[in-house]
This record gives structure tokens, sequence and C-alpha cells, in this order.
């Protein structure tokens, strides 16, 4: 059985992305306590955030081309029952696809879109249990 899984709409995960990783951990660390687990995804490192017991996010180093052209920041993300039929449905809202589905491994797919008023949010969908 799943443990707390999302249901469509709900904000399910939180995400640094930092020029800084190390020092945006040790930053957290001792401002909440939290712990980092490293897990290589792709080409780069991926810091599971650990809150207590509960896994609570994520951090990641921006790349120097990133870095260039968006600050750090936070992104939260909602989940969806399909990253594709809700991106399609937020762009005949006015949203635009600032990163379109894409595959994170065999865990999910997400997008990042930015609302008609300018603020930017993630799409999470599970492809294998998320719970």
């Amino acid at each position: 059985m799943e443990k707390n899984m999302p249901k469509q709409g709900e904000f399910c995960w939180n995400e640094l992305l930092t020029t800084d990783a190390n020092k945006a951990k040790e930053f957290y660390r001792s401002l909440f306590g939290w712990e980092f687990q490293s897990k290589k995804v792709d080409n780069a490192t991926y810091e599971l955030i650990k809150a207590g017991s509960q896994q609570a996010g994520g951090l990641m180093q921006m790349t120097a081309d990133e870095a260039g052209k968006i600050p750090p920041h936070w992104m939260t993300y909602v989940y969806v029952n399909s990253v594709d039929d809700s991106v399609a449905k937020a762009q005949k809202l006015g949203a635009k696809v600032v990163v379109p589905a894409t595959p994170v491994e065999d865990f999910g797919r997400f997008a990042v879109l930015q609302d008609p008023t300018g603020a930017h949010i993630g799409l999470w969908q599970c492809v294998k249990s998320c719970g």
C-alpha cells in the first residue's frame, strides 16, 4: 500500500536549484537539521532532503549555463495524473511551457510552466510507485 500518495492537484515536492549546493546544504542543515542523501541522476548529483524521517524534497547544483540565465530558487511541484494532458490544458489557459515534459529515469516525468501572471510551477507525474 502506498503511503500518503498525492492526488491530482496536490503539492507533492519541493526542490532547490542553487549555484552553491554545498553552501546551501550547510545552511539548511544548520537551520532546520535537514540531512542529505546524494544520488547520481544522469550526469549530476541530486541531494535528497530528509527532514526527520520524511523525504522532504531535493537540492541540485545549477549548471554554469543555468546560473547565467536564472537565479537560485525553490520550485514547487504539483502532482498530476498526466503531465501531457496538464501541459496541454495549461497552454489553452494561457500558460507557457518553460521545460517540456521530461522523464526522470524510470521514476516519473515533470514539466515546468509559467502561468499567465508570470509565476513558475512544476508538474510531476509518477511512472512507478511514488509512495
